[in-house]
């Protein structure tokens, strides 16, 4: 008799734990399909008052392959009014490719993120008084940034980091640039100083390396 109520206790405990599984994965789910259409939705209405009239240095081939939001995306870069810094520099690096992938535009929600970063570029061209040359890394989606071997939360997938080289300058001179404006408190961020090249970002914390 004693066993009879041991054993439905324990039934009673195993199914407890079994509803408790099931709920925690329900609502693991459910927030996870809530996120991605509010994500959706976030993406589709990023797109809606963008422009696609033709912007002067993109290719009909960059169109052709990822769409017209290659247009849209050029026209918010254009709407930004940046003297140093034109649309087709900072669509480039979207069309390069580590082996077999290839990088993407980053998200629609995500295009207004690169804006700050942008603008201190531009600051910095016109303090140094020297145009940029290259801005060889901007937004790498999750597969491409695998493929460069990049960190696995690198900015770059947030659309808040660039690598970039400005003519006739060594990277350490455009960092010192960089921290110089750091300390104005034009922006908050990351700087780092490699070989070839000077990385910044707006991560909203200091960071040098």
């Amino acid at each position: 008799m004693h066993k009879s109520k041991g054993m439905k206790k324990e039934i009673s405990k195993e199914e407890s734990q079994r509803a408790c599984v099931s709920r925690r994965r329900f609502l693991g789910w459910a927030s996870a399909f809530a996120s991605s259409l509010y994500i959706g939705f976030e993406n589709a209405r990023a797109g809606w008052f963008y422009s696609t009239k033709p912007v002067e240095g993109i290719p009909q081939s960059w169109v052709d392959q990822k769409g017209l939001d290659v247009l849209r995306y050029a026209n918010y870069i254009k709407g930004l009014k940046l003297v140093n810094v034109t649309p087709r520099m900072v669509l480039s690096p979207h069309f390069k490719t580590r082996g077999r992938t290839g990088n993407s535009l980053p998200p629609r929600y995500m295009w207004k993120n690169i804006a700050p970063i942008l603008k201190v570029i531009d600051l910095m061209a016109s303090r140094m008084k020297r145009p940029v040359d290259d801005l060889l890394s901007i937004y790498r989606s999750p597969a491409y940034n695998r493929a460069v071997r990049g960190k696995s939360r690198s900015y770059h997938m947030q659309n808040i980091a660039v690598d970039m080289r400005f003519k006739g300058v060594s990277p350490r001179t455009v960092s010192a640039i960089a921290r110089r404006l750091r300390s104005e408190g034009v922006f908050n961020g990351g700087i780092g100083t490699y070989s070839s090249f000077t990385h910044v970002d707006t991560r909203g914390s200091k960071a040098d390396w």
